[in-house]
């Protein structure tokens, strides 16, 4: 008995509907966060911005033209998330969908997820690849408004129109250019998708209700001292701070072997954070004085996707996908990171905090 086959463009119909799908519930997603668009929210564009900018290859593009005006960004980001995966789920435009699903996903790849190691873990790499078949070869041979267009029935060039047509009028047309129709039916499809892409979007954010979540709004202190800092452009999140090697003794306390001064314990307030440079990796640790006025440190890099993450309403916060750490022990306690932050050790002497190295 003969064996039936697949053909390759119906065997590939369940990635383009896991892609198209994909896209319209990231693009829904972020749209119905009510601190996506906050100043100060633990998942704010802006934040998020600066840490997917931080020592990426692609950061100038960031830098260039999303730092400027971030909530815009991240508004079109969101809106073209949701018409490329509505194109893409339709097969309407698949080629050129394709290949602006693609390009945003290498765009996250040389930022987002760039610090992801080891990089099959980050799941914008493995989107650019899914993508390449179909902005190859588009939806050939699958179900799709693209190959329906083609030679379009007079039931959908009828559906499209705003009006009904002159009968009469329409045959001459089609007999002096039979792709007329084929060309204003795929006109007004693509039309419709489009404002259905926009009604989407629209419905996103009227639903999303009001942030109510903690707003970190104080600038930063540094712990070295002189002026304030802030990291980001939501003007909150730990300052970063850089650290001398210790000479010695401090107010004749002892001061470990190794230990690099991050500075004054003075100039770093209860319930409040700073970044420093870990002494042995250069990476950069969080160090938080908690409202107990105990010292905590723990690596500051997300163990989800290397992200830098901040000090937030009495938690640890990865901006980049929402993840949040424990203050004393640096479990993950929500969000998508595998594994707790790795300990630090700090230590005072004399009214100076040290960094050991880790």
């Amino acid at each position: 008995m003969a064996q039936r086959t697949v053909s390759p463009g119906l065997a590939l119909l369940p990635l383009r509907l896991f892609l198209g799908g994909t896209f319209v519930y990231a693009g829904v997603q972020k749209l119905t966060d009510p601190g996506f668009l906050h100043p100060g929210a633990p998942t704010y564009i802006g934040t998020q911005l600066q840490s997917f900018a931080n020592a990426t290859p692609g950061g100038f593009l960031l830098r260039t033209f999303a730092f400027p005006h971030p909530i815009l960004a991240g508004v079109g980001v969101a809106l073209l998330e949701i018409a490329i995966g509505l194109f893409v789920l339709l097969g309407l435009k698949t080629r050129l969908a394709a290949i602006g699903g693609l390009g945003l996903n290498l765009v996250l790849f040389a930022t987002a997820s760039w610090h992801t190691s080891p990089y099959f873990l980050g799941s914008d790499i493995v989107f650019v690849f899914a993508w390449l078949p179909f902005a190859i070869a588009g939806a050939a041979g699958q179900p799709a408004l693209d190959n329906a267009l083609r030679r379009p029935s007079p039931e959908l060039s009828r559906r499209v129109r705003l009006q009904p047509a002159d009968l009469g009028y329409a045959e001459m047309a089609r007999e002096e250019d039979p792709e007329a129709e084929a060309r204003s039916t795929r006109r007004a499809v693509v039309a419709e998708a489009g404002g259905a892409a926009v009604a989407i979007a629209g419905i996103a954010a009227l639903i999303k209700g009001p942030y109510t979540g903690a707003t970190n709004t104080q600038p930063s202190t540094s712990a070295a001292g002189g002026q304030n800092a802030s990291t980001g452009p939501s003007g909150g999140g730990p300052a970063e701070v850089s650290g001398a090697s210790a000479g010695g003794s401090s107010g004749g306390s002892s001061v470990p072997s190794g230990a690099v001064k991050i500075g004054p314990l003075n100039r770093l307030p209860e319930g409040q954070a700073a970044l420093y440079h870990d002494p042995a990796s250069g990476q950069p640790d969080i160090l938080i004085r908690t409202q107990a006025g105990d010292l905590q440190a723990f690596s500051a890099v997300c163990t989800h996707a290397g992200c830098t993450v901040s000090y937030q309403g009495g938690q640890i916060v990865c901006p980049c996908h929402g993840g949040v750490y424990n203050t004393t022990t640096g479990a993950v306690e929500a969000g998508p990171p595998p594994s707790p932050l790795e300990k630090r050790t700090v230590t005072e002497r004399g009214g100076e905090i040290y960094a050991l190295p880790s």
